[in-house]
């Protein structure tokens, strides 16, 4: 809900923090191409945090890691 309450609020950017960790696989796919493309279709730029490679692909943009000292 919040996401989405965001995403409806016209920002100049989206950071996000895991925010798909939590979903089943299946709401997980939808809403993730919902919130990539939304942000696509309005240039918004993204930050995203996340364990999980799947949402970083999706993202669509360049992927830094970082790796445990």
């Amino acid at each position: 809900v919040a996401l989405m309450r965001v995403l409806v609020s016209a920002p100049r950017a989206l950071l996000l923090d895991e925010p798909f960790s939590k979903l089943d696989t299946a709401l997980r796919d939808q809403i993730r191409e919902l919130v990539f493309a939304m942000a696509r279709a309005r240039g918004l730029p993204v930050l995203l945090v996340t364990h999980d490679a799947a949402d970083a692909a999706a993202a669509g943009g360049a992927i830094i890691e970082v790796a445990p000292a």
